[in-house]
């Protein structure tokens, strides 16, 4: 495995060992966390004296060990403005890539552990071997990856938002360190539907810097789909010591596909990486409701399944209360553990309330069965912004900015806009409930409402977005999503 990274991530030109040099510096300072996180790993591997896949997913360390890989490359994801379906698909391709590179860490260092006879080697005697493979995999090769992260982020984005009356058209970054491979490819230009596009969208390698641009149509002449397509299999092809070509796992589109790595990477290749797969895919799925392809099809919305992977129980969906209890509008009832979110034509006008109340409603099933109310995170970034909206009428101003936008939104009959002010509103009496409009006094007077509530709104900003929110209250809707990924880390 180390000879296939080294030869799959490493470029000997001068250039190139420039930029490393940087981005030892850059990334040791930004991710230093993630190299004590591989310490502790490799370590309680060795106090449980073996390894195996299924381990990721009940020993705390390796969590702690993925979710730290997971939060730097998410770094990059969210540094750009994209769909919030797209950059869910990302973060999950993350996801997995993190699951799958400590898999093939704590694999290789388990092969160290054992002596000729079959015993335990003293810990002395592994740790300068484990502390290698802790710079290698999570410094050394995470820059690397960080990097090509980076670049595939910024191009899904970009592909995500392509409009229908331009060509792409290929470009570099027009000076001398662009590889010669690279430079040939420049200025094809091709619909955004060619084959081409599909296996050579940019980045083409690790430390890319080439990008594909809209350019309108019939200002370029459109080039020869074949020939192009023989010029990238050219740029992306390099023959290395064990005859296989290293270069062809770029053929992808990160976009198209809606990954950030490329799909046949060598993580994906080490012993027990299809069980971790299979696992991660099984715990997304495990509690996805019978009739949510049913809504989405009768609201017109797509729904972020990631939502259901904080349930930690079977919890029924339905349009029609099937007890005739609660209110005609959208609940979760804790007692009998299931969610009614009703169509009705308030879904139905506004498709940000239709796809909003199923992550708010399930926000609220996934806060009862895990106690999130009672986590002190919660309570603690309640109190902090408590305090900061007690400062300078700060209650009064928000307020007043989402009753006026709310106002005016109803009046111009934009629903969208107008449900996204009365889930600031409703989040505003979460904190106080002198201030704002939403849910009664006497329910927030109920102990633990006013966090089930909060929550319930974090959950809608993590995966519906809030343009308002984050205008009103920045700090706020920044703080909310940060708090639903860190209770997503402390999952049981």
């Amino acid at each position: 495995m180390h000879a296939r990274l080294d030869s799959l991530y490493s470029c000997n030109c001068e250039d190139c060992q420039k930029q490393n040099t940087v981005l030892n510096l850059g990334v040791s300072d930004s991710f230093k966390q993630l190299l004590k996180d591989g310490e502790k790993a490799f370590k309680h591997l060795h106090k449980k004296g073996s390894y195996k896949p299924e381990d990721l997913k009940t020993e705390k360390p390796y969590q702690k060990l993925i979710q730290s890989t997971f939060d730097a490359f998410d770094f990059a994801i969210k540094d750009n403005d994209m769909p919030e379906v797209m950059r869910a698909a990302l973060q999950e391709d993350a996801r997995l890539f993190g699951s799958l590179k400590a898999n093939a860490q704590l694999f290789e260092a388990s092969k160290l552990l054992l002596n000729n006879d079959g015993r335990l080697k003293p810990f002395s005697e592994v740790s300068k071997d484990f502390d290698k493979l802790n710079v290698n995999y999570n410094q050394n090769y995470l820059e690397a990856e960080y990097e090509f992260a980076v670049a595939s982020s910024q191009a899904a984005a970009q592909w995500a938002n392509l409009g229908d009356r331009y060509n792409l058209q290929y470009r570099t970054a027009q000076d001398e360190r662009v590889r010669a491979s690279h430079q040939v490819l420049a200025d094809i230009t091709l619909p955004k539907e060619d084959a081409f596009w599909g296996s050579f969208y940019p980045p083409n390698g690790w430390r890319c810097r080439c990008v594909a641009v809209e350019v309108l149509k019939g200002k370029y002449d459109e080039s020869d789909s074949a020939k192009a397509i023989t010029a990238g299999e050219k740029a992306t092809t390099e023959i290395g010591k064990d005859g296989k070509n290293r270069l062809e796992i770029f053929r992808f589109n990160p976009g198209a596909q809606k990954v950030v790595f490329p799909p046949a990477h060598p993580y994906g290749k080490v012993k027990g990486a299809k069980q971790v797969e299979k696992q991660l895919k099984t715990d997304k799925n495990k509690f996805i409701p019978t009739g949510i392809d049913d809504y989405e099809n009768k609201t017109g919305v797509k729904v972020n399944r990631a939502i259901f992977s904080f349930l930690k129980m079977e919890t029924p969906f339905h349009i029609v209360s099937p007890d005739r209890v609660g209110t005609n509008g959208a609940f979760f009832h804790p007692d009998k553990n299931y969610v009614v979110i009703p169509i009705d034509k308030a879904r139905l006008k506004s498709k940000w309330k239709a796809e909003s109340v199923v992550y708010h409603e399930f926000g609220h099933a996934a806060d009862w069965q895990n106690e999130f109310k009672f986590n002190k995170s919660v309570t603690d970034l309640m109190k902090k912004h408590r305090s900061i909206l007690r400062q300078d009428n700060g209650y009064s101003q928000v307020e007043r900015k989402a009753y006026e936008m709310g106002y005016k939104s109803q009046m111009n009959e934009d629903w969208d806009t107008a449900n996204k002010c009365m889930a600031v509103s409703d989040t505003i009496m979460s904190l106080n409930s002198n201030y704002g409009q939403g849910h009664s006094k006497a329910y927030f007077k109920i102990k633990g409402m006013s966090e089930a509530e909060f929550l319930a709104h974090a959950f809608e900003n993590k995966f519906a977005g809030n343009d308002v929110f984050k205008e009103i209250m920045p700090e706020l809707y920044d703080d909310t999503i940060k708090l639903i990924e860190e209770l997503k880390t402390k999952l049981k």
